[in-house]
């Protein structure tokens, strides 16, 4: 099953607050790109903008700019980190920046599980349904019984330098939600779940049906920014945090135009909202000035 787009439309919620902002830990960018950006920057310095269209720079000063007006504007302490990447073009916000990965996390449980069995007809009965609600319903049980049966923190921290993430830690007590990540990490783990590379075609087809079939009431964020029809593959992670005095992390990464010839990855991280009402709305406005931005390169 592939969720298809519907247009919905967004509040956020502005509130004033004298909380002291608080820090998130940084880490080494990871820079992206790809051949189209080269070309498009190249041609930005030899003047050929008209022929070869606005450069790679000029689309992330323009991302930035956005999203940085858009966040003074609601008032909050939310803090945000991008990573966007469609037709070989790469655009990142605050792309050093981490955050608690919450539910996100389960997208790279996902690909562990698919690589652990090997096949997609080799995953037992019972560790395909728990994939299913892990990742459809966000069930928590669900992802600690498979996290648990992987070998825990030790193969999620195995995973994460498998699948070369640059800026994610494992949390120190080993729990799977709390560890921190960066968007730019989180969008190599959604292109590696929906697209064939590290996993096969079934395998791919797999994560594809399961993360276009999120219940309604959790098919919230990177959605927003999808145009009316489009297939869209998602996953969401919400949670208040005792590390950030009760303030919440409000997650959200997918592929948007899934079965169109230019699909949109996006991994969309923030922290310091409220609660998730005041969170979600941030994260789906981001989502749209995001995907408004890429579609011009």
């Amino acid at each position: 099953m592939t969720r298809k787009s519907e247009r919905s439309s967004s509040r956020v919620r502005s509130s004033r607050r004298t909380v002291l902002r608080f820090g998130v830990p940084a880490a080494a960018v990871l820079v992206g790109g790809g051949a189209v950006a080269t070309v498009a920057a190249n041609a930005s310095e030899l003047g050929l903008d008209t022929v070869f269209g606005v450069s790679r720079e000029e689309l992330e000063a323009d991302l930035k700019t956005r999203i940085d007006a858009y966040l003074a504007s609601t008032d909050t302490l939310v803090e945000a980190s991008v990573a966007v990447e469609k037709a070989g073009m790469r655009l990142d916000y605050n792309p050093a920046q981490t955050h608690i990965t919450a539910s996100v996390v389960k997208v790279e449980i996902l690909a562990m599980v698919q690589q652990y069995w090997g096949s997609v007809d080799a995953i037992p009965e019972d560790h395909r349904e728990l994939l299913e609600r892990m990742i459809t319903e966000s069930h928590n049980d669900s992802t600690t019984s498979l996290y648990n049966y992987l070998g825990g923190a030790e193969a999620l921290r195995a995973a994460h330098e498998r699948y070369g993430l640059q800026d994610t830690a494992v949390d120190a007590q080993g729990r799977w939600g709390v560890g921190w990540s960066s968007a730019p990490d989180q969008l190599v783990l959604t292109d590696l779940n929906l697209f064939a590379g590290v996993l096969d075609a079934e395998q791919v087809a797999l994560g594809r049906e399961l993360m276009g079939a999120v219940v309604e009431e959790q098919a919230w964020g990177v959605s927003a920014a999808a145009k009316e029809g489009e297939a869209v593959w998602l996953k969401n992670g919400w949670d208040v945090e005792s590390q950030l005095d009760g303030l919440w992390v409000v997650n959200s990464v997918g592929v948007l135009d899934g079965d169109g010839d230019e699909p949109v990855t996006m991994a969309i991280l923030t922290s310091g909202a409220v609660d998730d009402a005041e969170g979600i709305p941030i994260v789906e406005e981001v989502a749209r000035i995001t995907r408004e931005v890429i579609d011009t390169e």
